[in-house]
């Protein structure tokens, strides 16, 4: 015979599973999404006419919300057991997010023109919103028991409540003490001019004052223990993390990591304000942020992977340790992506990338000294790269191309003896691979964390016009 409250025990379990783990309705694009929680779901009411409208996420280790008011922005993060939020949230430019920067700059539209102080950070789409504490619209959303996705027309930072002509979506997972995060970029600008290159927020993480320790590893032997570096600047630095790595921690060595997969080196960190102290709504905050190079698409669609540890430096580190070794070596295909690489004084073809890089072999403006094709940083030994491989076809009445690499404490990539090589190249049309064996050059030693092409000065009469077709450059044939 079946116990009476036994069965109502388990009818009030299940419900409570079926809360758990239900789906959030994806609301329509471009409509406000208005959906009413599910009894016992912990999470604050979606019609509260309150400024901030949060979605937790929440395991054993830790506790993390986005903000629909805040163009669905992590703007919660804490210790299991702990209602102390780690992130900032002075304005709608703080909190942990991503920001895309692209020409022109200035950027004005629709009659509204830049903040003094911000003019030059261009077209400038920011997930949480703009300047004016306005915040980006978020146009679709669904949450699960661990997963969370948000779909968000950002603002333009410097304008005035202006939509950008993109759309950004981030799927957001909790696993143990971390938070990984995966987002994708959509370009539909009406401006089909193609932009150099800008460093981009992929993504920035603020938190608050009394997390001022930045400590990375930028050392010269990754993975190995070393000893790391910490700094406590307020001044915006770039930091070259040869682990994939950099934390904000506090005078108890708590806080938080950001990895980046895939061997990205480029962070950057800052401070503001009064350090050591400080909550989430106040002017104090240390920052970092991963900032690799972007060449933005007026129709280009953009990725990028990140986790965020919680927790003390051991347990970053050891998350860092525990993921998949980054390339030992060059290895870029180009086959739908630019794998990262960009341009200095010159372009391609544009998006989508079809099996190859077409890019015009030639200044864009002939005044300046140079161009350059240019790959993202970087950690090669370069004992572990004899050889580079180049496939490329190349159409110009010019002979000869130049491979310049950049070593740990250049300021930039610099053509000076020790520094590159040319090599013969004919200019038919047609695709070949050009071998240059790279182990008897001078320079070519210790650690190389960038390489770029570019034609010799010698070359220049013979550039109008030309072309040069890029399959890939790699160590193996």
């Amino acid at each position: 015979m079946t116990r009476p409250y036994l069965l109502i025990v388990c009818v009030l379990v299940s419900c409570l599973a079926v809360t758990c783990v239900r789906d959030y309705p994806s609301t329509d694009p471009h409509k406000a999404p208005a959906v009413t929680n599910p009894a016992g779901g912990g999470l604050p009411s979606q019609t509260q006419e309150s400024s901030q409208k949060r979605l937790y996420l929440a395991n054993d280790k830790i506790r993390m919300a986005i903000d629909l008011n805040a163009g669905g922005a992590i703007t919660y993060l804490s210790e299991a057991g702990s209602n102390v939020n780690m992130v900032n949230n002075n304005d709608l430019g703080r909190q942990i997010q991503t920001s895309l920067y692209a020409g022109p700059y200035p950027y004005s539209v629709n009659g509204k023109n830049p903040v003094e102080q911000w003019r030059n950070l261009g077209w400038n789409p920011v997930q949480t919103g703009d300047y004016f504490n306005h915040p980006a619209q978020v146009v679709s959303y669904q949450q699960g028991q661990n997963l969370l996705y948000v779909k968000t027309i950002p603002l333009i930072w410097p304008l005035f409540n202006e939509p950008a002509d993109c759309f950004f979506e981030h799927w957001i997972e909790l696993k143990e003490n971390t938070v990984h995060m995966r987002s994708r970029m959509t370009i539909n600008r009406v401006d089909t001019t193609q932009y150099e290159a800008r460093t981009q927020e992929f993504p920035c993480v603020y938190l608050n004052g009394p997390y001022y320790r930045i400590i990375t590893y930028d050392g010269m032997k990754p993975f190995t223990n070393d000893a790391v570096s910490e700094y406590s600047e307020q001044d915006n630095i770039n930091r070259y993390g040869t682990e994939n790595w950099i934390a904000l921690l506090n005078t108890s060595g708590r806080g938080v990591g950001l990895y980046k997969p895939k061997g990205e080196v480029r962070f950057s960190s800052a401070g503001f304000g009064v350090t050591k102290d400080g909550g989430e709504f106040d002017v104090s905050s240390g920052y970092v942020c991963s900032q690799p190079a972007l060449l933005v698409d007026y129709n280009g669609v953009y990725e990028y992977e990140c986790d965020l540890v919680v927790g003390s430096l051991a347990d970053i580190r050891q998350f860092a340790y525990n993921q998949p070794r980054p390339p030992a070596a060059p290895n870029y295909r180009f086959v739908t992506d630019r794998q990262g690489w960009y341009y200095g004084n010159t372009r391609d073809k544009g998006w989508p990338i079809q099996n190859e890089l077409n890019v015009r072999w030639y200044r864009a403006d002939p005044t300046a000294r140079e161009f350059r094709v240019i790959s993202p940083m970087a950690y090669w030994k370069a004992s572990d790269v004899p050889k580079i491989y180049i496939q490329a076809a190349f159409q110009t009445k010019g002979t000869v191309a130049r491979f310049v690499w950049r070593k740990p404490g250049d300021i930039a990539i610099i053509e000076m003896p020790g520094r590159y090589v040319d090599f013969p190249i004919i200019g038919d049309g047609q695709f070949r691979t050009y071998e240059i064996n790279m182990s008897q050059l001078a320079g070519w030693d210790g650690v190389i964390n960038q390489i770029s092409l570019t034609s010799p000065e010698s070359q220049y009469e013979f550039e109008k016009g030309s072309i040069a077709r890029i399959r890939s450059i790699t160590t193996t044939p």
